[in-house]
């Protein structure tokens, strides 16, 4: 049952940062808000392992408030890149402080009036990516599988379950999208001031010896 509250939370969480997509960064529902930098113009995408950068001397401003949303928006963290004919993209960034902690068995307690649930919180950054086949070939990658390293200096690996399932095989004409998470050391959320990620694309399923593979490491600036 825990287990079940626990996904459920974290369900709807990413729910709400799919209904945000086509507003602009929202601050993090907490006393202490991050502000999230935007620029005067939309940022240029860029290529291959070049950090897609903001604006040098754009002033910052204060993200919209809603009393529902967890999350902090960098719609300017953008990237992308065409291999082979395969054309893999980030579309965003986001970030919270809110996001709820996996199963803890210590995390129920009891009280008089019955059991209860007690809900923690940890800090996550989401990626939106973006892959499309144009080829009449078959190509495989797992974006979902992707290692994070953070400015803050954390090293992890994405979350499975809460993340959308957009890696494997990607057959002609197939477009993929969706947000991979990562999970992070709770409270430093407004501290992170860059984010890379790795994976691959690679010919066929990634399973001969000749297929020809990309390797991919990017790095995003975020402030």
């Amino acid at each position: 049952m825990k287990k079940t509250l626990s996904l459920t939370v974290a369900a709807i969480a990413a729910v709400t940062l799919l209904a945000g997509c086509g507003t602009d960064k929202t601050a993090i529902k907490d006393e202490t808000p991050t502000q999230a930098k935007v620029e005067s113009q939309p940022a240029k995408e860029t290529s291959n392992a070049e950090p897609a950068t903001t604006k040098e001397g754009a002033a910052p401003v204060e993200a919209e408030k809603k009393p529902d949303d967890i999350w902090t928006y960098y719609n300017d963290a953008k990237w992308s890149d065409t291999w082979n004919g395969v054309k893999s993209s980030i579309e965003k960034v986001v970030v919270t402080d809110r996001a709820p902690k996996k199963e803890d068995p210590n995390d129920f307690t009891a009280s008089a009036v019955g059991g209860k649930f007690k809900i923690e919180y940890t800090t996550a950054v989401g990626v939106k990516f973006k892959i499309e086949n144009t080829t009449k070939n078959l190509y495989t990658t797992y974006p979902d599988k992707a290692e994070l390293v953070t400015s803050t200096g954390e090293q992890v690996q994405a979350d499975m379950v809460i993340s959308d399932h957009i890696g494997g095989e990607i057959e002609e004409g197939v477009i993929k999208d969706g947000i991979i998470f990562w999970f992070l050391k709770p409270g430093h959320a407004s501290d992170i001031k860059w984010i890379k990620m790795k994976w691959y694309v690679t010919e066929g399923d990634g399973l001969g010896m000749n297929q020809k593979r990309k390797e991919y490491s990017v790095k995003l600036e975020l402030k």
